[in-house]
């Protein structure tokens, strides 16, 4: 008998593509608002650490870290409005320009390549990655290939016209066709269902506020002084520290205690933006890795192969990038022994989705059982009404 608390969820595929088209609109603006929030406190640091080592010694001895922080929620100033702009007119321009090539950042960024023709296992990918395709009645995504043992696989894309579908050779090598057709039926089903576009949008954000936190730990460096001294904050770059910076006596400690307030400040800056977007990649993908494993099924007739593959994966290195990687949320296995991984995984656990597939399949299936032969996929040039043609009736279930 199937395990009784894995759920079925049926899935009204048209709406999933529509809620991820508006979802991905929602979590551009999220990403674009932390950004400036980064942009906004690191433009009022550089402001006010330079107004504190210019301040007359008398006016300096009268602040105090509560005054200094409170500064931050007061009237804007002009440099942590221009840091806003800067980094948001940034992240911006990034995201217009992921929504046009960000298969190809992506790609390039995992050190991706076309799959060769000429290699039998590249080869089955090539034919693979079509079969599905035809049984989605899509274009047969762009199939590409990663150089490593690692055994995973991921779909990144503005489209379905643009998308590529991005396997290891450690998966090529070490799964049967069943099983790499359902891997490849999964990353169908993100393409099918406009996951590529709000995966690959939302991974290249965050990757930008990645990037944003290491600035700030530069950031942080040269104001601890290892760069060039208090004073040269802003200044050291050019040889150049403020007359009172060198001050003697209490006014001289005073700055240093409140250019560590503000320091602090851009730590605790530097831990929560790359934690913000992790949350937000968390919110990209758990349920949609539960959607496309009912995708797989859908399009292979064969639960039995995913169910195997993701036992494969399970018990088998995944790790193709960092899990802090922006590639990490698009891969069907996440990457394995990050600290607080199933805390803060953007992927719900192995397990959990094998026992939703058992019970698409209504029996318990023995993870030492041969998968099913899949019947080839006609040679035809596009499957007139696929799963996902809007021109067909609701489906009731994963089945129809």
């Amino acid at each position: 008998m199937a395990d009784a608390s894995a759920t079925l969820y049926n899935t009204d595929f048209r709406r999933a593509i529509a809620r991820n088209k508006r979802n991905t609109v929602i979590l551009f603006i999220v990403l674009l608002l932390i950004s400036a929030v980064v942009g906004y406190v690191l433009g009022w640091a550089l402001a006010i650490i330079q107004l504190i080592w210019n301040l007359p010694a008398d006016e300096v001895s009268q602040l105090s870290a509560g005054s200094v922080l409170l500064d931050l929620f007061g009237p804007p100033r002009p440099d942590a409005l221009i840091g806003a702009a800067i980094v948001a007119g940034a992240g911006l321009i990034w995201g217009l320009i992921t929504l046009s090539s960000g298969a190809e950042i992506l790609a390039s960024f995992a050190g991706a390549r076309d799959a060769n023709p000429n290699d039998p296992h590249e080869r089955q990918l090539i034919d693979v990655v079509a079969e599905m395709a035809i049984a989605a009645g899509l274009s047969p995504p762009r199939a590409m290939v990663i150089d490593t043992p690692a055994l995973n696989a991921f779909a990144s894309g503005s489209s379905p016209k643009s998308a590529m579908i991005t396997a290891t050779t450690g998966i090529l090598q070490a799964c049967t066709r069943a099983e790499l057709q359902a891997v490849i039926g999964h990353e169908m089903g993100h393409v099918a269902e406009y996951d590529v576009r709000y995966t690959t949008v939302v991974a290249a954000m965050a990757g930008v506020i990645v990037l944003l936190a290491h600035f700030l730990g530069n950031v942080v460096y040269w104001s601890m002084g290892w760069g060039g001294g208090w004073g040269g904050y802003g200044y050291g770059g050019y040889g150049y520290r403020p007359a009172r910076a060198r001050e003697e006596g209490g006014a001289s400690g005073a700055r240093i205690a409140l250019t560590l307030v503000v320091v602090v400040l851009l730590v605790v800056l530097l831990i929560v933006a790359p934690l913000a977007s992790k949350l937000v990649q968390m919110a990209i993908s758990r349920q949609r890795e539960y959607l496309a494993d009912v995708s797989s099924a859908k399009l292979t007739r064969n639960p039995v192969g995913l169910i195997h593959a993701l036992q494969r994966l399970e018990a088998s290195d995944t790790n193709i990038a960092r899990s802090n990687s922006p590639v990490s949320a698009l891969c069907i296995a996440a990457p394995k022994g990050a600290w607080l991984s199933g805390l803060f995984s953007t992927h719900p656990p192995i397990p959990e989705r094998i026992a939703r597939l058992r019970n698409l399949g209504g029996v318990a299936v023995s993870a030492t059982e041969t998968p099913a032969s899949v019947p080839e996929v006609p040679e035809v040039e596009r499957h007139p009404q696929g799963p996902w043609d809007t021109s067909a009736p609701p489906s009731k279930g994963p089945w129809g």
